[in-house]
C-alpha cells in the first residue's frame, strides 16, 4: 500500500485559513518552522558556539510549542439546539 498523494491547498484557502487564526499562534507557527529548519541544520559536536545556538533555538521552539498547547483548537462557542 502507498502513502497518499498530498494534494497542496491553494493559495487562497492558505490566506484565509492565515486571517481567520489569531496572530500570536501564526508567531508560534513560524517560530516552529524556523527552529525545525534550523535543528535539522548539521552542526559539530565539538563548537560551543553551535551548541549555544541549538540550546537558543529549542527554548524558542518549546516556547512557541507551549503557545500552540495552551490555544484551544476551536473558539469556545456555545452550541444550542434551535427548535
Amino acid at each position: 500500500m502507498s502513502a497518499p498523494i498530498r494534494i497542496p491547498a491553494p493559495l487562497a484557502v492558505g490566506r484565509l485559513a492565515a486571517a481567520l487564526t489569531p496572530k500570536h499562534v501564526m508567531d508560534a507557527v513560524r517560530l516552529i518552522d524556523d527552529a525545525e529548519r534550523h535543528l535539522y541544520r548539521p552542526c559539530s559536536p565539538l563548537s560551543v558556539e553551535d551548541l549555544g545556538d541549538r540550546e537558543t533555538v529549542l527554548a524558542e521552539w518549546s516556547r512557541a510549542d507551549k503557545v500552540l498547547a495552551a490555544t484551544a483548537l476551536r473558539p469556545a462557542v456555545a452550541t444550542e439546539v434551535l427548535s
